[in-house]
């Protein structure tokens, strides 16, 4: 049974690192940097996905995956007494943490803040300054300083 007014195109108000209908490419890592979490960019080194840290030449894994089975008392971070795996969105429809008080609108590119300022690595940005382009697009905000972004 169909209901004529829902909407297919609706995203709910989730949080960071959740991927958005079924189409995407989702990669699997054990080995990970102990304390990623779900909805940041991280950077891939040698082999190991890890924070982004304001390294020049940073190689961008994707967004981490939010962690379900993450403590809630940990804040869902993946470490090494919960979880032995580590799973990055490479492709498709994805919700990211924003770093605040930017002006962000639809098909702006996507950048990731690779600068000094800690709390917001790993966050995406439409600013290009301290950042990392990554091929895609803002797509729709989901939740304060949370965007839809599309990553191709």
């Amino acid at each position: 049974m169909s209901f004529q007014s829902a909407r297919q195109d609706e995203i709910g108000k989730v949080g960071s690192g959740e991927i958005v209908g079924n189409v995407g490419v989702v990669s699997t890592y054990t080995d990970f940097e102990e304390g990623l979490k779900g909805g940041l960019f991280a950077k891939y080194n040698a082999g190991v996905v890890e924070f982004v840290d304001g390294e020049a030449d940073s190689i961008m894994a994707g967004v981490v995956k939010r962690d379900i089975t993450g403590a809630l008392e940990d804040d869902g971070l993946y470490k090494a007494t919960n979880s032995n795996i580590v799973d990055v969105i490479e492709s498709g429809i994805v919700t990211v943490d924003v770093v605040a008080g930017l002006d962000v609108k639809k098909f702006d590119p996507v950048y990731v803040y690779n600068g000094a300022t800690t709390e917001d690595q790993g966050k995406a940005t439409n600013d290009a300054t301290d950042a990392i382009l990554v091929d895609g697009y803002f797509y729709k905000e989901v939740n304060t300083d949370v965007w839809a972004v599309r990553l191709k």
